[in-house]
């Protein structure tokens, strides 16, 4: 279990918890990573760094893997949690992952909308996100699944299923460790 003095600031509030949580980041994930953000248009993928790919054209093997594991929860741990937002990055997803979702690690009523909170939370390494969000919900067992790497506790390496940003869960490894690291967790609740 992790522990809280690894982490300097915890806020006071008890966000909905599962017995298992999958920490699910986006881009790099279930789609390329090199997306991009405009007023106008909103967030759209890279046509020069990312050509002929699309936004969540891995979802359906997310999806898939999940299938299997209806008990698993899901935790938006992405930068898409502040913008465009949680309520509205879940509208774009199909409605059986919209259904797993528990909250996200960004959260105005947890984070404040404090304009330093937020700027706090964003220079805060993804790694320590997750850990942070965990140790809030104690969901029994966790897994994040990131393409962001860079700063994780070592404490919370085991719980990392790493995605190359090029090619997220569209990688056969990815999938296959994914997949056992969930059955995994399963598995430890009924011992």
């Amino acid at each position: 279990m992790l522990s809280s003095q690894n982490t300097p600031y915890l806020p006071a509030s008890t966000p909905r918890s599962a017995d298992v949580v999958l920490y699910l980041d986006l881009d790099g994930v279930v789609h390329h990573e090199k997306v991009l953000w405009h007023p106008r248009k909103g967030i759209y993928m890279s046509p020069y760094e990312a050509a002929g790919h699309a936004l969540f054209e891995w979802v359906p093997i997310l999806e898939a893997v999940l299938e299997p594991h209806p008990a698993v929860a899901l935790v938006l741990s992405s930068t898409w949690c502040i913008r465009p937002g949680y309520s509205a990055t879940l509208k774009r997803l199909p409605a059986t992952l919209r259904a797993r979702f528990i909250g996200g690690t960004y959260h105005r009523q947890v984070h404040g909308v404090d304009p330093w909170n937020l700027s706090m939370f964003r220079a805060m390494p993804r790694g320590l996100q997750v850990q942070e969000d965990a140790l809030r919900r104690k969901p029994r067992q966790w897994i994040a699944l990131d393409d962001d790497l860079e700063d994780w506790p070592e404490s919370s390496r085991q719980n990392l299923v790493a995605c190359e940003g090029s090619t997220g869960l569209s990688s056969p490894e990815v999938q296959s460790e994914l997949r056992e690291k969930l059955q995994r967790c399963l598995a430890a609740l009924t011992v």
